[in-house]
């Protein structure tokens, strides 16, 4: 009995993994697209574009075989050039125009082939509306898959009246639409669905990462006993004062998170310059500095929490550009980091410390008014001084 040889039961192995990657290079997106989202979209996209060709092609090769004298109708043809560029259209950035296009095409090339009388069977002809009743319910909101479903079957409904020589009236159609209304019901409801299933996911995601936030300010706190509380109370302040600048929804929200992560960077500051119990040096001083960098560096590593940066990396920043770690001034500085730098201080200040005794407010309130212009937002200080 002859043995296989070592190279044909290598090459199997690697025809596959060539194929896979025939296959994965026909559906990956383009580079520029980054948003992960917009590229599963546009992978999806592209599959379905490649399944609807085939399957348009073997519709066309089958009616060839079996329809004595069949001839492409000019509507498959464009069909063809329309799916080509839409493909190339759906792996770049403009997924969301290639989605427009094919759905119109898919309405065009229906009703085209009704209309010119070319359709072979009016029942399968209608029946290619079904894929797109699916991809508007993927990639369409719920309220237009519904006006686009509704709006396709209507036509559909007026067929015996636009095309009287190809229909023979509604009774014909009454599957079709009974098909195409179940469809698009099913559709919608799924995409409801999927919907809640993915807010619900989302929001366990969104609240294991503000869980973990809240454990890493924990963890600061515990380690510099004398700012127990600090964080809780700027959060609640630094949110009170946003609104009052019309800050709202999603900016708020990472306005909180920042306000929890102001100080993370002090996480790797030494412990004998953060618990120091006497004033620190120049040398001591300029370690201290750096944790908003460190801040900046742990945190970009993160992509979901790059728009909470503004508040750890920028809060120490000075209105008259005295401030560090970059020496930015003015408008320079994010908003949210001017506001938090107000209540940050305000805060800090009514506390003790290893140094000093807690100051009283009216001595705090004098330092803030003092401090407009120079270190302070003068517009933030006035807001802060009608809160307080």
């Amino acid at each position: 009995m002859t043995s296989p040889s070592p190279n044909s039961s290598q090459a199997a192995p690697g025809v596959l993994t060539e194929m896979k990657s025939f296959v994965r290079g026909l559906v990956e997106p383009s580079p520029r697209i980054i948003d992960f989202g917009q590229r599963r979209r546009a992978q999806l996209l592209s599959i379905i574009l490649l399944c609807l060709f085939l399957l348009f092609l073997f519709i066309n090769i089958g009616y060839a075989l079996t329809v004595p004298g069949y001839r492409l109708p000019p509507a498959d043809l464009i069909g063809y050039g329309v799916l080509a560029f839409t493909y190339a259209l759906s792996r770049s950035r403009y997924t969301q125009a290639a989605v427009l296009i094919m759905l119109a095409m898919f309405v065009m090339n229906v009703f085209q082939n009704v209309l010119s009388g070319t359709s072979v069977n009016i029942a399968v002809t209608l029946s290619f509306l079904i894929p797109s009743y699916v991809l508007a319910s993927i990639f369409l909101t719920p309220l237009w898959a519904t006006i686009y479903g509704v709006g396709v079957n209507g036509i559909v409904a007026l067929l015996p009246i636009l095309a009287p020589e190809s229909v023979d009236g509604f009774t014909s159609l009454i599957g079709s639409v009974s098909v195409g209304m179940v469809v698009v019901v099913l559709c919608l409801i799924w995409t409801f669905n999927r919907n809640r299933i993915e807010n619900d996911h989302r929001a366990a995601l969104v609240d294991a990462y503000n869980t973990t936030l809240e454990g890493w300010s924990n963890a600061l706190e515990i380690r510099d006993k004398e700012t127990v509380g600090h964080s809780r109370r700027v959060t609640e302040l630094t949110l009170n004062l946003g609104r009052l600048f019309g800050l709202e929804g999603d900016e708020l929200e990472w306005i909180r998170r920042g306000s929890l992560l102001h100080d993370i960077g002090k996480m790797f500051i030494p412990d004998s310059i953060l618990m120091k119990n006497t004033k620190l040096d120049d040398e001591e001083m300029k370690v201290m500095h750096t944790h908003p960098k460190i801040a900046s560096e742990m945190l970009a590593t993160i992509p979901y929490l790059k728009p909470a940066l503004d508040i750890p990396v920028f809060h120490h920043e000075w209105w008259n550009g005295k401030g560090y770690p970059y020496g930015l001034q003015g408008d320079q500085i994010p908003l949210a980091a001017r506001i938090f730098a107000v209540v940050d201080v305000w805060d800090a200040l009514l506390s003790d410390r290893p140094y000093r005794q807690a100051w009283t407010r009216e001595q705090v309130r004098k330092y803030i008014k003092d401090q407009s212009g120079k270190q302070f937002d003068p517009q933030i200080v006035d807001k802060f001084l009608e809160l307080e």
